[in-house]
């Protein structure tokens, strides 16, 4: 870069400027303020002079090398570290401007630091992606001013487009006591009788004691100890879980920006890792007005990156959801009994009851649980105190929305459906508590 597109003024140099304006100004009437203008104008020229030879003696003032992750998390806190050495004998003050990624949609964005001499300095700073997609950065352009002046900068650009992907959040992991859920449930004994979903494993043969199923009574066994003798079987582990995405234009709402579709992934990645986590199988599917995905439940860990990578290209459309479309889909693909878990959203009761009858249809096959969202700023606009009656009227209203997610929790409790009902913010933990509540009571 050449010499006039490198150089600029700093905002103390015009401030410097605009005093010796002032004084000229008032040199009209004195001659001494005249005089102080004329000397304070040549000693900011000696300095900028002066910096400007010390900013220009080395070609090579200083370097910076950008690293990124290999993804990035959406959602979370992703930290990006630049690595910058100061190649010269003075110290430097630095303003760094990166020309981030057009989806952070981060306008204004710029980091001071202090770079001491002959030394190398990491500078990390932290964003927070809210889409899924291709995050592009572009150049990272510095102005380095001595750090004792700080009249004169120099810009240098470092040319470095680098892109990385940003998939569902697997930061939430680290976050969430996710391994804790899970080794927890692991430890709680459970009967091995099971009544729903019995495995037909033999395990072994023991007495008879009062409380088991008389039907697995082993009569050979029984006439040979002249007791009576039970075959036991194996609980049954691995289920297939199923987690239903709806794709419709209810699942678009955003909530702290990001839609609750990138909320529902980032839940069925945790749910994902707690499901192998368990020794069940994890499996996907995704509908919409038009079309239906599937992703056959499986229990190896080589799932995970497969649902990870299934749902990074996901997108809602503008059309309502076909609970019909996917019954139909389910009762063709999905032949075993399985738990179903729809992440979908009702904006009201009648939005539910247009669906219910599907519903019911898909739960006569199938353990269904239906996980909707609960409005976070509803909620904290009802629990501020009111003071006047405008208030009193968006307290009001507020409460009406928040029962409505009652009635709709309730109605499908009363058609013999699962229900949970979440903020956002909250999805991933409660789904998981939720999950393994099912399992505790064998409702599979």
């Amino acid at each position: 870069m050449n010499f006039f597109k490198s150089f600029y003024l700093t905002p103390r140099a015009f401030f410097v400027l605009g005093i010796c304006i002032a004084l000229f100004c008032i040199g009209l009437v004195l001659d001494l303020s005249f005089t102080l203008g004329k000397l304070l104008l040549f000693i900011l020229f000696l300095i900028v002079l002066i910096e400007s030879i010390l900013l220009y003696s080395i070609s090579e003032l200083i370097s910076s090398v950008r690293i990124l992750p290999n993804r990035l998390s959406n959602g979370d806190e992703n930290q990006i570290e630049l690595q910058i050495r100061n190649n010269s004998a003075i110290d430097l003050s630095l303003t760094i401007y990166e020309d981030l990624p057009d989806l952070l949609q981060l306008r204004i964005w710029k980091l001071v630091i202090l770079l001491k001499k002959a030394i190398s300095q990491k500078v990390i700073y932290k964003i927070k992606p809210t889409q899924r997609g291709i995050y592009t950065w572009q150049n990272t352009n510095i102005l380095c001013s001595v750090s004792f002046l700080r009249f004169v900068a120099r810009r240098m650009i470092f040319e470095s487009i680098t892109s990385v992907s940003c998939y569902p959040s697997f930061e939430q992991f680290k976050k969430l006591p996710i391994n804790a859920l899970t080794n927890n449930f692991s430890q709680i004994s459970t009967t091995n009788i099971r009544k729903i979903g019995q495995s037909l494993e033999f395990e072994q043969i023991k007495d008879y004691v009062n409380g088991d199923n008389y039907r697995h009574i082993n009569w050979k066994a029984s006439a040979k100890q002249g007791r009576l003798m039970l075959n036991q079987y194996q609980a049954e582990r691995s289920q297939d879980i199923y987690m239903v995405l709806d794709m419709g234009r209810s699942m678009k709402m955003p909530f702290n920006r990001q839609t609750l579709l990138d909320y529902a992934i980032n839940g069925t990645i945790a749910l994902t890792k707690s499901i192998l986590d368990v020794k069940d199988k994890a499996g996907l599917i995704t509908f919409s007005s038009k079309n239906c995905a599937y992703l056959s439940a499986r229990s190896d860990y080589k799932q995970f990156g497969i649902i990870n990578d299934m749902l990074y290209n996901l997108t809602t459309d503008f059309l309502e959801s076909d609970f019909e479309r996917l019954y139909k889909f389910v009762r063709f693909k999905v032949r075993q009994r399985s738990l179903l878990i729809i992440f979908t959203n009702f904006d009201s009761i009648n939005s539910l009851k247009r669906n219910l009858q599907y519903l019911k249809a898909i739960a006569k096959y199938h353990l269904v649980l239906v996980v909707f969202f609960e409005n976070s700023e509803i909620v904290e606009l009802v629990n501020q105190p009111v003071n006047n009656l405008r208030e009193v009227y968006s307290n009001t209203i507020g409460k009406h929305f928040l029962s409505q997610n009652e009635l709709i929790l309730k109605e499908l409790v009363k058609s013999g459906i699962q229900g949970l009902i979440s903020q956002p913010h909250l999805l991933s933990i409660e789904a998981i508590n939720k999950y393994l509540q099912i399992k505790r009571r064998q409702m599979i």
